[in-house]
């Protein structure tokens, strides 16, 4: 789905129903647009990932690991070569958007990949689907391009990829944000500005106006007045994003 698709049916949902879309709801609809819900995998991704740090207890390898939620609402995460919170201002979230049936392998490349080239970086993945199934916050922007070559070159990432939540720019399919991790992520940061922007078009009576150049203009105008220099550089992510999918440039540049 496009992101003008997207922030159409929105308005068509609402006028339909009258009902008000929550931050929370937004964040729901940008988890899971364009995906079959499945969590058949749960306890062979569990499966894997234990085997997996069983080796990595055993090796000289660097790793913290973390979970929230509890069994298919569980999300893991594990650091490598980490010892503090990355700096948003030099660090880069990628998405891997990889179809269900391939989590296990495509961890597995990651983590090989991450672990041979010594990349900090802080793995987040779900175990059910998603279309931010894997997602990795490289604490150096110049690792990921090098990452994302890799992919595209041993890879058939137009098969292996789902595609990402329509206001996510990408390269051959693997998402690029720039954003803060400590008051906010780029999608929840992006699903409030969504909440705000649908209220404000509603209470105008102008959501038959809607559409992506519009959306982009509200962001704008939301980032030039906002005082918090973290949110404004979330603020900024977003506007970027837009930027690049709309031109179809590099979202790296």
């Amino acid at each position: 789905m496009k992101m003008n698709d997207f922030l159409k049916q929105c308005a068509s949902d609402i006028k339909r129903t009258d009902k008000e879309l929550t931050a929370d709801d937004f964040y729901y609809l940008l988890k899971y647009v364009g995906i079959k819900k499945d969590q058949s995998l749960v306890a062979d991704i569990e499966e894997f990932y234990q085997n997996f740090l069983n080796n990595l207890n055993n090796s000289l390898v660097r790793h913290v690991v973390r979970k929230t939620g509890t069994k298919e609402n569980t999300t893991h995460y594990v650091g490598f070569y980490t010892e503090a919170r990355a700096s948003y201002t030099e660090s880069c979230k990628v998405y891997f958007p990889v179809k269900y049936d391939y989590m296990i392998s495509a961890l597995k490349t990651i983590f090989s990949y991450l672990i041979r080239n010594s990349i900090e970086s802080v793995v987040k993945f779900h175990v059910k689907a998603t279309n931010e199934n894997i997602v990795i916050r490289f604490y150096h922007e110049e690792d990921v391009l090098p990452f994302i070559n890799y992919c595209n070159n041993n890879f058939i990432l137009d098969d292996l990829l789902e595609k990402t939540n329509p206001f996510i720019a990408t390269i051959y399919g693997i998402g690029i944000v720039k954003d803060d991790n400590t008051l906010s992520t780029y999608n929840k940061t992006l699903s409030k500005v969504l909440e705000d922007y649908f209220s404000f078009l509603k209470s105008h009576d102008a959501l038959d106006k809607i559409s992506d150049l519009h959306f982009l203009d509200y962001v704008m105008q939301k980032e030039s007045m906002e005082e918090n220099e973290i949110l404004k550089f979330d603020l900024k992510a977003i506007e970027k994003n837009i930027k690049a999918i709309l031109s179809r440039s590099n979202p790296l540049n």
